[in-house]
């Protein structure tokens, strides 16, 4: 069929945000604390997208059904098989091109903690969205969501006042000798660090006071378990945060991909935000959100702000329990296999909730 690109007509509709008032029920470990009141609630007119699409040899105007496909990188679509990956790269531009053909938009993109400078070092496929720092920037087909940014601002929060507050806890005999840094600083590249609205703190294994039971493999393998050092430092700097005005979200502690660090985040948004807002702002019904992760920040992408399974798809990848866990309460999610080579998981997975989606739409 000889189509020209797709075009986008425009709808009114005035989408708002939902109050984020529960934590993800994922169990302990990979909860997140959530923060927010009505004072910091905020209201946008969004015009959500109904896409057609021309056939020359016809002359025939349809619409395209959007859909949203947003993949996690490190561990999900970044296989360390060359092969895999490129097998990934192909298939989904391959799966957007017969996707419009049977009258679906296949929308697809990046989600990911890592800034827009390394996302684009991976030399990805182009894709129509790009949500870097862990939800601190979105960016479609390369330009940054202005309405995103006036809504993080909203919170007060600010990640050079974070790592103030840990440094002066560092103070406190109780947390004296922790080594820790920004993200930035462990990978050597200032650009992660560059959003306000997210602080990603760093602590060294080696540098943590385990207690009586802790080892350090907990904090190696894929069943980690934060030692209760770090878990105290993560609340403690949110106590001070919340108490000086702050609305924000703490994630859960994790193990930070390769290296010898323990992590958390304190944010005013995260990877789940940024898929309600976009959500709201593209009129999607949930069923018609594609998601694919192997960890457990993951989580709050698989799950509504209510942390409840509101019908969208998920891809599962990866060994991580919790993620795995959690995915078992998700109706419309793809667990695959522990040992599936990563990329070729999320193409497996992304072909089968297409073909559902497409069957849907047909029928």
């Amino acid at each position: 069929m000889n189509v020209k690109p797709v075009q986008t007509a425009h709808l009114p509709k005035t989408g708002r945000r939902r109050k984020q008032a529960a934590e993800a029920a994922a169990g302990p470990q990979d909860q997140l604390t959530l923060s927010r009141t009505e004072k910091s609630s905020v209201k946008a007119s969004f015009l959500p997208s109904q896409r057609v699409q021309y056939d020359v040899a016809s002359g025939v105007t349809r619409s395209l059904v959007p859909v949203l496909f947003l993949s996690d990188l490190d561990g999900t679509w970044l296989s360390p098989d060359p092969v895999n990956r490129k097998a990934l790269d192909q298939g989904v531009v391959q799966l957007k091109q017969e996707a419009a053909e049977k009258g679906v938009d296949l929308q697809f993109g990046y989600i990911s903690a890592r800034p827009m400078e390394r996302i684009q070092l991976e030399n990805l496929p182009a894709s129509d969205w790009a949500i870097a720092n862990n939800g601190g920037y979105i960016y479609y087909t390369g330009a940054k969501d202005v309405s995103w940014e006036d809504h993080k601002r909203a919170f007060g929060f600010n990640a050079a006042r974070a790592f103030e507050i840990a440094q002066e806890l560092l103070k406190n005999p109780k947390f004296a000798g922790m080594d820790i840094s920004s993200v930035g600083q462990v990978v050597g590249n200032p650009a992660a660090d560059a959003c306000p609205e997210s602080a990603s703190i760093c602590i060294h294994n080696g540098s943590v006071r385990l207690a009586r039971g802790e080892n350090k493999a907990q904090m190696e393998s894929d069943g980690f378990k934060a030692p209760a050092q770090v878990q105290a430092f993560a609340e403690a700097i949110s106590r001070r945060l919340r108490k000086e005005g702050a609305e924000f979200q703490l994630s859960p502690v994790y193990p930070f991909h390769g290296k010898p660090y323990v992590m958390f985040d304190l944010a005013s948004v995260n990877k789940g935000d940024a898929i309600a807002y976009l959500k709201d702002k593209e009129n999607l019904p949930a069923e018609h959100i594609i998601i694919a992760g192997d960890g457990g920040n993951d989580i709050a992408m698989m799950l509504d702000q209510k942390g409840q399974d509101d019908g969208r798809r998920a891809i599962v990848v990866g060994e991580n329990s919790k993620l795995r866990e959690a995915a078992q309460g998700v109706s419309r999610a793809i667990i695959q296999k522990a040992d599936e080579d990563c990329s070729l998981g999320v193409l497996q997975g992304l072909r089968q909730h297409v073909e559902e989606i497409i069957a849907q739409v047909n029928s």
